[in-house]
């Protein structure tokens, strides 16, 4: 079974769009396929967002190549060839620093919660619904806690969206489970 959480394709997305910025391409043009698109301009970049989607996001190689409309042996090789890539090809070495680096910074300005009850207070605020009936579970995990918000299946949509909007602005992955 694949485990994938419910925010892996925004923050892929996000990643994405901070790496054709950096790199000065267009939005989207890391997706694409067709004459032009295999140049090391395009390229090189779709390899350092995989490694970095894979690696740092713990996306899986499925949804990464889902969403770089690449097959899935693609990602494959990009995480074999990272390691001698980033030895000794130095266009490599430098759009994957600073990537890495936009990405590392990003992350850092997000916000964090003190702790799993400050996450609670913040949600419950924002309106999701904790239930009794315990239909599915919605885990929230952040750094160093995590969090299960039980859920009916009639506010399961409602909660699902709260949570994607109010926790967008911190470091969580999301997941649930029937």
């Amino acid at each position: 079974m694949i485990k994938t959480h419910i925010n892996d394709k925004s923050d892929l997305s996000l990643l994405c769009n901070l790496a054709t910025q950096i790199c000065g391409i267009r939005k989207g043009s890391l997706s694409r396929k067709g004459v032009g698109y295999k140049s090391e301009k395009y390229s090189v970049p779709r390899s350092v967002v995989s490694i970095i989607a894979l690696k740092e996001l713990g996306i899986h190689y499925n949804t990464i190549s889902r969403q770089m409309n690449r097959h899935r042996t693609s990602i494959y090789h990009y995480e074999k060839k990272h390691e001698s890539d980033y030895m000794s090809y130095p266009l490599y070495r430098e759009t994957y620093n600073r990537i890495m680096s936009a990405h590392t910074d990003l992350r850092k300005n997000k916000k964090k919660f003190n702790g799993p009850s400050e996450m609670i207070k913040h949600l419950s605020m924002k309106g999701v619904k904790n239930s009794n009936d315990h239909g599915i579970k919605i885990h929230i995990k952040s750094e160093g806690f995590s969090v299960t918000v039980s859920s009916s299946f009639n506010d399961f949509s409602d909660n699902m969206r709260i949570c994607n909007e109010s926790l967008k602005d911190y470091n969580c992955k999301i997941n649930f489970d029937v």
